[in-house]
């Protein structure tokens, strides 16, 4: 299993009021707090906006190494406060894991392999890309990575499924993660469900199960 990146990351105290905070948003700094089981107090310390956005752009989970005053934190984002027209970060809250501690982390899902069922002209959808889990830090995986090489057409992939020692999912076991399809010109479409509608219901990151996502594209095929 592939241990999640970790970027380390330098910060500073972070004075207190609203000019000190534009100004250090003007500097291209960061004001966060960090806070967890051995952190008495919250820290509150300004990051550079740069390395924050070297986190936000991986695609696997990463980490943070916060460094301040010589002391090293472990840390993972909780939140993140976005400049609602520039989409700049304004805030970040992050969690100081303890290795004895449970955390509760969402991590992404990827598939590999090539299913039956596509080379029979099936479609391979994926309606959750994300998933909530309890595990030690030690556990943290960058990615559950799940083979889908034994999928035919109607067959599905379910929580269930996730099977990795020390990790915990906290969807139900139910919740489809992968469906192959039938081929275009079979239920979807008699159902009113085309391929622009799909494509924007896997972009959503709580887009609900195959039935429900169905049923929406047959009541808008009914009031067209």
């Amino acid at each position: 299993m592939e241990k999640p990146i970790e970027i380390t990351v330098e910060a500073n105290d972070r004075p207190k009021g609203k000019s000190v905070l534009k100004k250090l948003r003007d500097d291209k700094l960061v004001p966060a707090v960090a806070y967890g089981p051995k952190v008495k107090n919250n820290l509150h310390v300004a990051i550079p906006e740069l390395e924050l956005e070297k986190v936000l752009a991986e695609n696997k989970k990463t980490l943070i190494k916060l460094v301040h005053k010589k002391k090293e934190y472990h840390t993972l984002i909780q939140a993140i406060e976005y400049h609602p027209v520039t989409d700049r970060p304004l805030h970040v809250d992050l969690f100081a894991m303890e290795e004895k501690t449970p955390v509760t982390i969402e991590i992404p899902i990827r598939l590999t392999g090539t299913p039956p069922g596509v080379a029979e002209g099936g479609r391979l959808y994926q309606p959750l890309r994300r998933i909530e889990v309890q595990c030690l830090p030690k556990d943290i995986p960058a990615e559950i990575v799940l083979d889908v090489s034994d999928l035919t057409i109607g067959d599905t992939l379910d929580v269930d499924s996730i099977d990795i020692e020390g990790i915990e999912p906290l969807s139900e076991s139910v919740r489809t993660i992968a469906v192959i399809r039938p081929p275009k010109g079979g239920l979807d479409e008699l159902l009113g469900l085309d391929e622009e509608e799909e494509e924007g219901e896997e972009a959503e990151e709580g887009a609900e199960d195959e039935g429900a996502e169905e049923s929406e594209g047959s009541e808008d095929k009914s009031e067209s």
